[in-house]
């Protein structure tokens, strides 16, 4: 694959958040700014307080009120955003995670050399100051992807509607139900296993994982799998 051709594809990526802690929110937007394959970086706040990042350079959307569906609502309107700017594909970065620079590079050569609709990276856990601990042994793109992971070709932004076709009930493991979906629906995904996206973890589960003591503020869940939105 020409990496010129990828370059030249507009990446759009979507960031929901809330109530968000602005510090982590700057390392996610500049993850996205500094990637080797240029993207635009839609940020949609779900009905709090907007972050004020000074040096911003993006879309950013303001909702008026809360979803409580865990980012799902604003993440289909960040699509529907993306979709209006005509890109050529769309990623998805929580806020409190950020991109290792050929994150979007890689997943991108990736989808167009075996012509996918979709695909996700593998991710690295860190520990909550940010420092790195081990590559995550949960997200394997079989049992679980992670949504900061996920890349969405132009063929499949019909799917994207999945993120709130779905109860209240299941709107935390959407994730897991929007790549299910896609699978279902016939489109072509795929499962890069590089860790290029970071995952700043609360779960004690991947501190043990570790061989480490788990940070006060750790929080106990059985599957490890994703961070709650809120």
């Amino acid at each position: 694959m020409d990496e010129g051709r990828t370059t030249a594809m507009k990446v759009c990526v979507i960031t929901p958040y809330f109530q968000v802690n602005e510090d982590w929110l700057r390392m996610a937007h500049e993850s996205v700014r500094t990637q080797t394959q240029p993207a635009h970086h839609i940020l949609v706040c779900d009905g709090s307080t907007p972050a004020g990042l000074a040096d911003f350079k993006g879309t950013h959307i303001v909702l008026q009120r809360n979803y409580k569906d865990y980012g799902n609502t604003p993440r289909l309107i960040g699509c529907y955003q993306a979709m209006q700017m005509d890109a050529d594909a769309i990623a998805f970065l929580d806020a409190d995670n950020w991109f290792y620079p050929d994150h979007l590079a890689g997943l991108l050569q990736f989808a167009t050399e075996n012509k996918l609709d979709a695909c996700a990276s593998a991710r690295m856990l860190h520990r909550l100051d940010g420092s790195p601990m081990l590559k995550c042994p949960v997200v394997d793109g079989r049992t679980h992807i992670d949504t900061s992971c996920l890349l969405v070709m132009k063929p499949a932004f019909r799917h994207m509607i999945a993120w709130v076709l779905l109860p209240q009930e299941v709107a935390g493991m959407m994730d897991q139900l929007v790549w299910k979906h896609m699978l279902d629906m016939g489109a072509r995904l795929g499962f890069l296993d590089r860790p290029t996206m970071a995952y700043r973890t609360r779960h004690a589960t991947h501190y043990a994982l570790a061989g480490e003591a788990a940070p006060p503020e750790a929080v106990n869940r059985t599957d490890m799998h994703g961070e709650r939105y809120h």
